[in-house]
C-alpha cells in the first residue's frame, strides 16, 4: 500500500488550493474561512488514512478491455479512507448541511486531481504512460459486475456490498491502460469525452487544461460518480 500523494496534501489546506475550490463550486469570499476550517478538519484524517495502491493486471482477472493498441494494463485504487466518511457523518447528524456538502466538493478535488498525480508517477517511475482509464460501468463491455473482482487482491481496505457501493465512500477503482506508444496519451479522466454537454467536461484553454466541473443533477459515468459521492 503506497502513501497518499504528498504534494497534494501538502497544498491541501493553502490559499491556492481552497481558492480553485471556491471558484469552481461557486462559493463566494466570505465562505473561504469556512472551507479552510473544514479543510483543516478533513488533513489529519487524510494523512493518516488516505492511500492508493497499483497492481498489474493479469490474465486470471479475466477482464476484457483493450482498444487494440500495444499496452499493459493494471488496476488501481485511490481512497481517502473511512474518517472522512465518519467527519461527514458527523456533521449530517448535527444538521450542519453545508459543511457537509464542503466536505463533498473538497474530496471530489482530491480524488480529481489525483488522477494527474498518478498520471505523472507513471511516467517518472516506469517506462510506459496511461493511454486511457477503464471504469467499471461506463459501458458494456466493461460492467459494474467487474467492481469485486479488481477489489480482489489489490486492497481490503475497500470493500463493496451486492450493490457495488464502496465502503469508504470517497474511493474509486479503476484499470488504467499503459503504453510506451508515444501517440497516445491519456491528458486527464475526461480528456476525450465526447459529451459537449457534460459541465464536467475537460476542455483545453489557450494550450491547458481546464475542469468545468460543478455540481449539477448530469448523468455521470462510473468514476465521476465516484469521485463525487453519487454512489
Amino acid at each position: 500500500m503506497a502513501n497518499f500523494f504528498p504534494e497534494l496534501l501538502e497544498r491541501f489546506s493553502g490559499a491556492e488550493f481552497l481558492k480553485g475550490v471556491r471558484e469552481k463550486y461557486h462559493y463566494g469570499e466570505e465562505q473561504t474561512e469556512e472551507l479552510q476550517r473544514v479543510a483543516k478538519e478533513m488533513l489529519p484524517l487524510l494523512r493518516r488514512e488516505a492511500f492508493w495502491e497499483r497492481k498489474d493486471l493479469s490474465s486470471e482477472d479475466k477482464l476484457q478491455i483493450g482498444n487494440g493498441v500495444e499496452a499493459t494494463h493494471e488496476k488501481v485504487v485511490i481512497s481517502l479512507g473511512s474518517g472522512i466518511d465518519d467527519l461527514q457523518e458527523s456533521y449530517n447528524e448535527k444538521e450542519m448541511l453545508s459543511q457537509s456538502y464542503m466536505i463533498e466538493v473538497l474530496a471530489s478535488e482530491v480524488l480529481l486531481q489525483s488522477y494527474e498525480i498518478y498520471n505523472r508517477y507513471v511516467r517518472e517511475h516506469t517506462e510506459t504512460h496511461v493511454a486511457r482509464y477503464y471504469f467499471p460501468g461506463s459501458d458494456e463491455a466493461f460492467s459494474i459486475v467487474v467492481l469485486p473482482e479488481l477489489l480482489s487482491g489489490l486492497t481490503d481496505k475497500v470493500t463493496c456490498n451486492t450493490a457495488f457501493c464502496m465502503r469508504p465512500k470517497k474511493s474509486v477503482v479503476f484499470v488504467s491502460e499503459l503504453t510506451k506508444d508515444e501517440t497516445v496519451h491519456c491528458r486527464g479522466v475526461c480528456f476525450g469525452c465526447n459529451s459537449l454537454h457534460c459541465q464536467n467536461r475537460m476542455e483545453d484553454d489557450s494550450g491547458r487544461g481546464r475542469m468545468i466541473a460543478k455540481m449539477a443533477d448530469l448523468p455521470l459515468t462510473y468514476g465521476y460518480s465516484r469521485i463525487l459521492g453519487r454512489l
